[in-house]
């Protein structure tokens, strides 16, 4: 084991500061587009501050459509590849280090399914998912239950005897509920079922720690049915595994025609912006949701932090924090498909979708952490690299709320505050030089029997013309990365139900003029509430998001026995 930064700070009155830092960076992004343009100074910097963003928005959105572009291609190269060949001649071409190089069945592969409470069905597809794997005997699958959940040892016992025979093992591990220092949720979950794990096949069983990897796995996942030998090989080629990540492209599309149509342009855009962030060169890659890691590297660091709830990019961070500059996250090319939340009625889908959103965005409080951690003496990576992590962390959760009141309001409360005389923006911000075809508002001609009469005009409440400053032009020019997004989020769906008919397919589409709605209610809302309770010190409870389908399921015959909840593991023949 390796020292780690503290997850906290050492007193009570630094939690609290470091809190509040989320909210309070988030609240002054958001309501600068308020306040910033009513004094010549603020104004100023302001108008600078938006042309820089906007100029950096364009070029984020082409690259975002170029990046999936060429991430959908390697997708479909991916999933051609025969990997135990490729490693086999990856072998050939190094004849002088043959010797040192470990044979194609000599790794393995845990898989922690952690979960609480959900449907067998539901579990089972996961499972089966695994069990279709072409290299499925190097596959150990760990059923991580709740002790609490009523059912769970016999639940678990059901799915063993269903599927231990087609992998290389599979038993159960059952988490006690109130350990101290436990909050309940995945992480926590997944470290007490790798120390079960550690005690089973590596003390107790002998086994090499250095041959495995460990998959953090989401209870609806389904994985592509190559994606654990190309793991294999990348896990075997690596130059530095035992401080990799491996991230597979994940899509919200299991379920996806069955959500509410406005739900589908979040869980589809997740997908495409995943994908692309895995390609873009610049970015700061972290896992995400599912994601693996040798063991070696997870017990160096002992496992995830059971106080933490948001466990996929901490313990990312620990690890880079604890190790040093050689941990990193490579792309796996390969779609893995997660269920979208999804009720028992339209309208609790949206409120769970809500509470989910809420749930993602508490990775806010990994910003007190992240700085922390950057500049603690306890630190192994370089002050440059602790900084970017903490930096980038910061920027993604105070955008997640703020981003909304910028692309969206950002140019138009100042255009019409100068319009009106109470904003003294520079002269070069409100000339409106550059007319393009589109809906041209007017809210301030609504309150006039004129603007009604005229609409049509430029003295109406519409018009069929924009006419647009410096900086609306370059948000008009990311209309057509806009349209190749949705083209290609339509392209990474799985084929559209019999039970969805054409007319909800144009509903769909239909919704997309309304993003501007759907982001506030279901992005940057959540987030501001998220930030609201760790400020408060309210904390989060931990709420499995209901994920149900309206289409038909894997049809699996689960029998009802007396049977053990660990099976034997298998050597790969």
């Amino acid at each position: 084991m390796v020292p780690s930064p503290s997850i906290e700070a050492s007193t009570p009155w630094g939690v609290r500061i470091g809190n509040l830092v989320p909210i309070v960076i988030s609240l002054f992004l958001a309501s600068s587009v308020f306040w910033a343009p009513l004094t010549k100074t603020t104004a100023s910097i302001y108008a600078i501050a938006m042309t820089v963003f906007f100029t950096y928005w364009v070029l984020r959105s082409y690259s975002v459509a170029i990046a999936v572009w060429i991430g959908l291609r390697r997708i479909r190269k991916w999933e051609r590849t025969d990997w135990a060949a490729k490693f086999a001649a990856w072998r050939d071409e190094r004849p002088t280090e043959r010797a040192g190089v470990e044979a194609w069945d000599w790794a393995r592969h845990i898989v922690i399914i952690p979960n609480y409470k959900e449907d067998e069905t539901s579990l089972s597809r996961t499972v089966e998912a695994i069990s279709d794997q072409v290299n499925a005997k190097q596959v150990i699958v760990i059923l991580a239950m709740e002790a609490r959940e009523p059912g769970a040892n016999e639940k678990a016992a059901r799915l063993v005897e269903a599927y231990a025979d087609k992998l290389g093992g599979m038993f159960a591990t059952f988490h006690p509920y109130g350990l101290p220092g436990d909050t309940p949720g995945k992480g926590s979950n997944e470290a007490w079922a790798a120390r079960e794990a550690f005690s089973r096949l590596i003390e107790d069983g002998g086994d090499d720690i250095r041959r495995y990897t460990i998959t953090s796995c989401d209870a609806d996942a389904l994985f592509h049915p190559r994606h654990f030998s190309a793991l294999n090989y990348m896990f075997l080629t690596a130059r530095d595994r035992y401080r990799t990540f491996w991230q597979p492209t994940i899509f919200n599309s299991n379920n996806i025609w069955d959500t509410p149509a406005p739900l589908r342009i979040p869980d589809g855009l997740s997908g495409i912006n995943r994908t692309a962030n895995l390609v873009l060169p610049m970015s700061l890659k972290f896992p995400t949701s599912c994601y693996a890691l040798s063991w070696e590297m997870l017990h160096t660091v002992d496992y995830w932090d059971e106080e933490v709830i948001p466990e996929d990019w901490h313990i990312y961070m620990k690890c880079c924090y604890s190790l040093g500059d050689r941990v990193h996250v490579e792309a796996l090319f390969l779609p893995l498909g997660n269920d979208c939340v999804l009720t028992e009625n339209y309208t609790k889908t949206l409120f769970a979708h809500y509470e989910q959103s809420k749930r993602h965005a508490w990775g806010a409080s990994d910003i007190p952490y992240a700085w922390r951690a950057a500049f603690s003496k306890d630190r192994k990576c370089s002050l440059g690299r602790g900084v970017l992590i903490a930096f980038t962390v910061t920027k993604v959760h105070t955008f997640w709320f703020a981003q909304w009141y910028i692309v969206s309001l950002g140019i138009m409360i100042p255009t019409k505050l100068a319009a009106m005389g109470i904003s003294p923006m520079p002269r070069w911000w409100t000339h409106k030089a550059f007319q393009v075809p589109g809906p041209g508002w007017h809210p301030e001609n609504a309150m006039t029997w004129d603007g009604w009469a005229n609409i049509g005009t430029k003295a109406g409440v519409i018009e069929p013309w924009m006419w647009l400053n410096l900086v609306g032009l370059l948000v008009a020019l990311c209309i057509i990365p806009l349209f190749v997004m949705i083209a290609f989020e339509g392209r990474t769906r799985p084929p559209r139900p019999a039970h969805v008919k054409a007319h909800h397919l144009v509903f769909q589409y239909a919704m997309w003029p309304a993003m501007m709605i759907i982001t506030f209610f279901w992005a940057s809302l959540p987030a501001l509430h998220a930030q609201w309770r760790l400020a408060t010190g309210q904390g989060l409870i931990y709420i499995v998001a209901e994920k149900n389908r309206r289409s038909a399921p894997v049809a699996l015959v689960l029998q009802t026995a007396d049977v053990p909840v660990a099976a034997p593991l298998q050597e790969n023949a």
